[in-house]
C-alpha cells in the first residue's frame, strides 16, 4: 500500500510547487519565478501552510491553506489548495488530500472552508462533493487571440485615449505618469474599487506595503501598467501580468473610480493594455471575472474574448477545533 506524506514545503520548494500546480492543470501553467517571489513576499499578518504530498517519497501534489488575520475575517473563511499532479489524479486521493488541510485549517480556527477548482476538472468536483463542500460562485474566463483582433484593438486604443483627453483625462504608463505620491493614489483606488467585486466573503483590506509589493512583482512592470488620471488623480487603472518564464498574459486587474463609471474610462484603459500586448507580439491574453459582475463581462464581449472553462468556487462550514 502506497504511503502518502505530506512535508512542510519551504522557499526552495516554489519551483517543485510551479511544477505539481502546472501538471495538475496544464492548460494553465505556473511560473515558478511567481512561485518563490510570491512565497518570499507573503501578504502581511495572513497565517499560511503549505505541504509537498508524497506518495512512497514521489511528489504528486502542492497542498495548504491561507487566511487572513482572523480580526478582519468576520466569517473566519479560510482557502484551500489542492493541486494534484494529473498523472496520479484519483478521487480518494483529492479526498484525502483535501481532509487533511481542512483539519488543519480548522484546528487553526477556520469556520468556513473555500476552495477552486476548474470546472472540467470532474474528480475534484466528485471529492469536494463527496465531502460535503457545495458550490458557491463561477469565475468565468476568457481568452482573446490577439492575432485575429490586434489590429482592431490598437485602433479602438487610439480613439478611446483621444476621447478620454476630450474629456480632460489623459491615458498613459505608470512609468510616463510622473505624479508625487503615484503609488498611494493607486492603493486608494484599489481600496476603494475593491470593495465593489462581487465575493461571498469580504476580502481583508491591503495594506499599503502589500499593494506597493505586489505592483512590482516580476510579471508587472511600470510600463505596462496604464493610469487613467484626471488633473493627477487616478480615476481608472489596467494592467496585464507577464510571466517572466511560462504561462499565459492575463489581466491583472481594472478598475474605474466610481465617480467616473459611465464614460467608458475601464474598457479604454483596458484598451491600453491589450493594443500594448498585440504590439509586443503577444499572441494572445486571459482574463477571469465573476459570473456576477455584469459590467466586466459585458466590456470582454465587446471587446472579442472567448469563453474557456472557468472556476467554480465550493465552500463548506466547519467547527473550529
Amino acid at each position: 500500500m502506497a504511503t502518502l506524506v505530506c512535508r512542510p514545503a519551504k522557499l526552495e520548494d516554489a519551483e517543485l510547487a510551479s511544477d505539481m500546480i502546472t501538471a495538475s492543470y496544464p492548460e494553465l501553467p505556473e511560473d515558478p519565478v511567481l512561485k518563490r517571489y510570491f512565497w518570499a513576499h507573503p501578504r502581511t499578518e495572513w497565517r499560511t501552510e503549505r505541504f509537498i504530498a508524497e506518495l512512497d517519497g514521489k511528489p504528486v501534489a502542492l497542498v495548504g491553506w491561507t487566511h487572513g488575520p482572523w480580526e478582519q475575517v468576520p466569517a473566519r473563511n479560510c482557502y484551500v489548495e489542492v493541486y494534484i499532479d494529473r498523472a496520479r489524479l484519483g478521487t480518494d486521493l483529492a479526498m484525502s488530500l483535501i481532509e487533511r488541510m481542512a483539519t488543519g485549517a480548522q484546528s487553526d480556527g477556520a469556520e468556513v472552508l473555500e476552495t477552486q477548482v476548474v470546472e472540467d476538472e470532474a474528480e475534484m468536483i466528485e471529492a469536494l462533493g463527496r465531502l460535503g463542500f457545495e458550490r458557491d460562485r463561477i469565475e468565468k474566463v476568457w481568452e482573446l487571440d490577439l492575432a485575429k483582433h490586434g489590429e482592431r484593438l490598437v485602433a479602438e486604443g487610439q480613439a478611446a485615449r483621444a476621447k478620454a483627453q476630450g474629456q480632460g483625462i489623459d491615458m498613459l504608463t505608470l512609468a510616463d505618469w510622473n505624479e508625487p505620491d503615484s503609488l498611494r493614489k493607486l492603493h486608494a483606488l484599489a481600496v476603494l474599487t475593491r470593495r465593489d467585486m462581487p465575493t461571498s466573503y469580504p476580502l481583508p483590506p491591503q495594506p499599503y506595503e502589500s499593494f506597493v509589493e505586489r505592483m512590482n512583482t516580476p510579471d508587472r512592470r511600470t510600463d505596462r501598467v496604464w493610469v487613467a488620471s484626471d488633473a493627477g488623480n487616478p480615476v481608472a487603472l489596467s494592467f496585464l501580468r507577464f510571466p517572466p518564464v511560462r504561462g499565459h498574459v492575463w489581466t491583472g486587474y481594472t478598475c474605474t473610480h466610481p465617480d467616473y463609471r459611465g464614460r467608458g474610462l475601464a474598457r479604454g484603459v483596458k484598451l491600453q493594455t491589450l493594443a500594448q500586448a498585440a504590439s509586443l507580439g503577444i499572441p494572445s491574453v486571459l482574463t477571469d471575472n465573476d459570473s456576477e459582475n455584469a459590467p466586466m463581462l459585458h466590456i470582454n464581449q465587446t471587446l472579442g474574448y472567448d469563453a474557456r472553462p472557468g472556476f467554480i468556487s465550493f465552500v463548506k462550514r466547519v467547527k473550529s477545533n
